[in-house]
C-alpha cells in the first residue's frame, strides 16, 4: 500500500493542500520539513482524518470544530492510494452544522498516478461502512494501523528510556497483546458462564434428605389410612347386617308411594264432592241428584235465556227508532244553524243582497227577518229534543248491556249444570281408583304378613310406618356414606402411591443433578486453571519465548545501521518480577551495556531502531503460532520528529539507514533540521507566509548533483 496524493481544503491551519501538485508521491523516503508550528503534523492529521476519523470514537484529532480552519464553515479531504495494484480515492468532509460524511471509490490507475480523478465505481458510503471497508482493504484495524505506521517523537523517547514494567507495558500496548489475552479470557469466561448457567439449571430445588423424609411420612400415612379402611369395612358390615333385618328401602318406598296415592285420591274425592254439593245448592237441587232433575233445571235456564234475548231485541228496536228520530232533529238543527250564520250578517240597508239557502233566489228584507226569527225560535227547541233523545238512547243501551250480562251469567250456570253429570262420573272413577290402590296396598302388605302399615311397624318394634321408613332410610344413608368414605380412602392411597413414585423420580433426578454438578464443578475448576494459564502464557510464553526473540532480531539490524555498526544486538530479558530488562552489545568494546550505561544520543538512536523494528514486526508477526493472521497491507511509515535529540553524525547515520530501508513502501520523515540537504531525496516543505497569513505545503522532487553543488 502507498499514498499517491492528498488534497484538502480548510483543514486546520491550511486553506488548501495539493500534494504533489502533479503526479503522485514516489516510493521510499520522503522528507517533511519546516519550522516549528507550521503544520507538519497537521498534514498527516489530514491523512488520518480521511481514512479513520469518527467524532464518536477518534479523539486523537479533537472535535469536529477543531479540524475546520478558523473563519471557515467546512472542511474536506481527499486521499488517493494504492492497494494490491488497485487504486482508490477516499473522501471525508463535514461542516460546523453537519455530520461527518465519508465516501470510498475505486479510480482509474493512469488518472490516479497523474494526480487526477476518474471514478470507476463507488464502493461504500457513510462513516461505519467506509471504516469497515478500509479495515478489510488493509487487513487491519484503525488502532493497529496507527500503532504500526505512526512513530511519534514522544513514544520513541519513552521507548528508549523505558525500564522494567514500563518497557513491558509499552510492548503490550504496541502489539495489542491485551486484546489477545482479553479475547482468550473472554472465551474462557464465556465457557464458564455457560457452565455456570448449566449448573444453575441443574440446581437442586429440594434436597434428597427432605424428599426421603416426605416419602417416609407418606408411607406412614398410607399405613394409617389402611387401618381406617379396615375399621370402615367392619362398620359397613355391621350396617349391612342391621339393614338385612328390615324390609328393603325400595319395598318401603313402594308402600309409602301407594299410601301417598291413596291419600291423594281421598283429597281429590273430597274436593270433587264439595264442588258437586255447592253446585246442587246453588241451583236448588238436592244432593245427590238425578238426571231428570238436571234436565228440568236445564229447560228452565233455556226459557230464562230466551226471555232475555227477546227483551234485548225489543230494546234494540226502540234504540234504532230513537237514532232515526234524532237524525232528523240533527238535520233540522244544522239547517237553522247554517241559515242563522249565513243570513245573520247581511245588511239590506247597505245594499247587501240575501238569498234563500234552499232555492238560491233573492229575498227581501221582510223575508229575511222572517227566516232569521224562525231560526232563533227553532234552534233551542231542536237542541232540547236532541238532548232528550240522546239520554233516552243511553238509558236503553245501558238496559241492553245489563240484560246481556244476565244472559251470559245464565249461560255459565247452564254449562256448569251440563258438566255436573261429567263431574259425577269423574267422582265415581276416583272412588274406583282409590279402591284399586287400597287393594294393591293390602296385597303388598300380605308379603310382609301384615294387614296394615301400622301392623308392619309394630313387627319391628316401631310406633309408626313413618318411623320404620325413616329408620331404614337412615341405615341406607349411613351405609352409603361409609362406602363413599372407603372409596375416598382407597383413592387417597392410590394418589399417595403415585406421589411416592414422583418422589422417587425426584430422588433419581437429584442423583443425576448431583453427578452433573460434580462434573460441572470439575470443568469450571479446569477453566479457571485455563484462565490462569492464558494470562501466564501471554506474559511468559508469547512475550518471553516468542515476541522478545522476534523483536530482538527485527530491531538489531536497524540499530546496527543507525549507529554505523557501533551497536549490534539488542537483548530483552524477562525478570523474575515479570518485567523486562533491555541491554545492547557494544561492538567496539565487546561488552553488553544496560540502558543506564548509554548516552542520550545512543538511547535515542536505539529507541528509534527499536520502534521501527516493532512497526516492521507488527506488519508480519503472528503473536500466536497457529492464528489465522494476514499481514496488514498498510506498509507506510510516518516518523514524527525522531531526530531532534540526535547529533548531526547520528542523524546522518539514521537517515542513511532509512534511505536504504526496503521493508516499507513509503517513509515520511518529519523534521525541522537541515540534515535533509545532504541527501538527494524527495521532500515536502511547509512554510507560513507572514504577508498572506497562510500555511503552504509544497512537494519537491529529489535534487540533482548540480543543484546540491550549487547550494554548497
Amino acid at each position: 500500500m502507498k499514498i499517491l496524493w492528498i488534497s484538502a481544503k480548510n483543514f486546520k491551519c491550511f486553506s488548501e493542500i495539493q500534494l504533489p501538485s502533479e503526479g503522485s508521491f514516489p516510493d521510499g523516503l520522503i522528507f517533511v520539513e519546516g519550522g516549528n508550528s507550521v503544520g507538519k503534523s497537521s498534514l498527516f492529521d489530514a491523512i488520518f482524518y480521511a481514512f479513520f476519523y469518527d467524532p464518536t470514537s477518534a479523539k486523537e484529532l479533537g472535535t469536529k470544530e477543531d479540524l475546520i480552519k478558523r473563519g471557515k464553515s467546512e472542511t474536506e479531504v481527499f486521499v488517493a492510494f494504492e492497494v494490491d495494484n488497485k487504486y482508490y480515492l477516499i473522501q471525508r468532509k463535514h461542516s460546523r452544522k453537519t455530520s461527518v460524511q465519508a465516501y470510498l471509490m475505486e479510480i482509474e490507475k493512469k488518472a490516479a498516478l497523474e494526480g487526477n480523478i476518474k471514478i470507476l465505481k463507488k464502493i461504500s458510503e457513510g462513516v461505519p461502512d467506509v471504516e469497515a471497508k478500509i479495515n478489510r482493504l488493509f487487513n487491519t484495524t484503525r488502532d493497529k494501523t496507527l500503532n504500526t505506521i505512526i512513530v511519534r517523537q514522544g513514544l520513541v523517547q519513552a521507548l528508549a528510556e523505558a525500564k522494567g514494567a514500563e518497557l513491558r507495558d509499552t510492548i503490550y500496548e504496541l502489539f495489542q497483546l491485551e486484546d489477545y489475552r482479553d479475547k482468550a479470557i473472554e472465551i474462557v469466561k464465556g465457557k464458564k458462564l455457560l457452565l455456570e448457567n448449566e449448573k444453575d439449571r441443574n440446581a437442586i430445588d429440594r434436597t434428597t434428605v427432605n424428599i426421603d423424609f416426605e416419602k417416609t411420612e407418606t408411607k406412614d400415612r398410607i399405613v394409617g389410612v389402611k387401618k381406617d379402611i379396615k375399621k370402615l369395612e367392619g362398620e359397613i358390615n355391621t350396617v349391612k347386617i342391621s339393614s338385612s333385618k328390615f324390609p328393603a328401602v325400595k319395598d318401603l318406598q313402594d308402600l309409602n308411594g301407594l299410601t301417598q296415592r291413596i291419600d291423594t285420591q281421598s283429597i281429590n274425592i273430597d274436593r270433587k264432592t264439595r264442588k258437586l254439593q255447592d253446585l246442587a245448592g246453588k241451583n236448588g237441587l238436592s244432593y245427590p241428584f238425578s238426571d231428570k232433575e238436571l234436565e228440568s233445571k236445564t229447560k228452565e235456564f233455556d226459557k230464562d235465556m230466551s226471555d232475555l234475548q227477546k227483551k234485548q231485541e225489543e230494546l234494540r228496536t226502540a234504540v234504532e227508532k230513537i237514532i232515526k228520530e234524532n237524525a232528523g232533529l240533527e238535520r233540522d238543527f244544522e239547517t237553522f244553524t247554517n241559515r242563522k250564520k249565513s243570513l245573520g250578517g247581511i245588511s239590506i240597508e247597505k245594499g247587501e243582497k240575501a238569498r234563500c239557502e234552499v232555492c238560491d233566489q233573492e229575498i227581501d228584507e221582510t223575508k229575511l227577518k222572517e227566516l232569521l226569527e224562525l231560526s232563533r225560535k227553532n234552534i233551542p227547541i231542536l237542541a232540547q229534543g236532541i238532548e232528550k233523545k240522546t239520554k233516552a238512547r243511553t238509558n236503553l243501551e245501558s238496559e241492553i248491556h245489563q240484560l246481556l250480562n244476565e244472559y251470559r251469567s245464565k249461560l255459565r250456570d247452564k254449562k256448569e249444570l251440563e258438566n255436573l253429570s261429567d263431574d259425577l262420573s269423574e267422582l265415581t272413577e276416583m272412588e274406583d281408583m282409590k279402591k284399586k290402590i287400597t287393594k294393591e296396598l293390602k296385597d303388598s302388605l300380605i308379603a310382609f304378613k301384615a294387614k296394615s302399615l301400622e301392623e308392619l311397624a309394630t313387627k319391628y318394634n316401631l310406633s309408626s310406618f313413618e318411623e320404620l321408613f325413616d329408620h331404614v332410610q337412615d341405615l341406607g344413608r349411613d351405609l352409603n356414606l361409609k362406602e363413599q368414605e372407603k372409596k375416598h380412602q382407597l383413592n387417597f392411597i392410590k394418589e399417595r402411591h403415585s406421589h411416592i413414585d414422583t418422589l422417587e423420580k425426584q430422588i433419581e433426578e437429584n442423583k443425576k443433578k448431583e453427578k452433573e454438578i460434580v462434573r460441572l464443578d470439575y470443568e469450571l475448576s479446569l477453566l479457571q486453571e485455563t484462565q490462569n494459564y492464558v494470562e501466564k502464557f501471554i506474559a511468559e510464553d508469547i512475550i518471553s519465548n516468542r515476541m522478545l526473540a522476534n523483536i530482538q532480531q527485527a530491531t538489531s539490524s536497524y540499530i546496527y545501521n543507525f549507529t554505523r555498526g557501533k551497536y549490534s544486538e539488542l537483548y530483552l530479558q524477562p525478570t523474575r518480577t515479570k518485567t523486562l530488562h533491555m541491554s545492547i552489545k557494544d561492538e567496539e568494546t565487546g561488552f553488553v551495556k544496560s540502558q543506564s550505561m548509554l548516552s542520550g544520543g545512543d538511547k535515542a538512536a536505539i529507541g528509534l531502531g527499536l520502534r521501527i523494528g516493532i512497526s516492521e514486526l507488527l506488519k508480519r508477526l503472528r503473536p500466536l503460532k497457529n492464528s489465522p493472521y494476514q499481514p496488514p497491507k498498510m506498509d507506510i511509515l510516518i516518523l514524527d520528529e525522531p531526530l531532534s535529540s540526535l547529533d548531526e553524525d547520528r542523524r546522518a547515520n539514521v537517515i542513511e539507514g532509512l534511505v536504504s530501508e526496503d521493508k516499507f513502501s513509503q517513509i515520511f520523515l518529519i523534521t525541522h533540521t537541515n540534515i535533509r540537504k545532504k541527501f538527494r531525496t524527495p521532500y515536502i516543505t511547509i512554510e507560513y507566509n507572514k504577508n498572506t497569513r497562510e500555511n503552504k505545503a509544497t512537494f519537491n522532487v529529489s535534487r540533482t548533483e548540480i543543484e546540491v553543488e550549487a547550494e554548497e
